[in-house]
């Protein structure tokens, strides 16, 4: 068992110093003037802030098809260096990640490249075209087991099926992230009615 002591660190900034005792990546106890056996590695974190790791549940790695402006791996390395943990890797790739194989691509590189977890955000629409309902159910049921659904910067415009989706996501347990826009309010671009 590998254990690692934080010592003097300030949860979330605030109280007083504590010490934290991890056992095999798992936080074992919390507390002031924990003690350390002789193979504990020692981390002297006096004036430092103790955060649990961060999520970005927005996240573009373009990947599948756009390798050219970033990848799962470089998305994650990014990532880990910034202190997250875990990222969710929004639908538009190319192809869009509207079906169970891109999905399940998705999750099984971020396994693969083993830095973050990378959780794939699965289109709500088929090709983030707003036309037709995606596969959502089999994308949530696959090795991916989307939780997060998004047509990221497109907006599902059509409010029926947009209602079906959130009942089909309700079903399902998962979430629809949605970009809230109504695109006939913004034809020509003006702020307000009048000169």
């Amino acid at each position: 068992m590998s254990e690692l002591l934080i010592k003097g660190a300030l949860v979330y900034g605030e109280g007083e110093p504590v010490d934290v005792l991890v056992a095999d990546g798992v936080i074992r106890e919390i507390g002031t003037d924990l003690g350390a056996g002789d193979d504990v590695e020692v981390i002297d974190a006096a004036g430092q802030i103790l955060l649990p790791g961060f999520v970005d549940l927005h996240t573009h790695l373009r990947e599948p098809g756009r390798e050219d402006t970033e990848t799962i791996e470089s998305g994650s390395a990014a990532a880990a260096l910034g202190g997250y943990t875990a990222v969710f890797a929004m639908a538009n790739t190319s192809p869009v990640a509207d079906s169970v194989v891109v999905t399940d691509h998705v999750w099984r590189r971020g396994q693969e490249v083993g830095l973050v977890d990378v959780y794939p955000v699965g289109a709500v629409t088929v090709g983030l075209e707003g036309k037709q309902l995606a596969e959502m159910g089999t994308m949530a049921a696959g090795v991916g087991a989307v939780r997060m659904f998004s047509d990221d910067g497109h907006c599902v415009y059509d409010p029926l099926l947009m209602r079906r989706a959130l009942e089909y996501a309700n079903t399902l347990g998962v979430l629809i992230a949605q970009h809230a826009e109504e695109p006939r309010l913004t034809v020509g671009a003006i702020a307000h009615e009048g000169p």
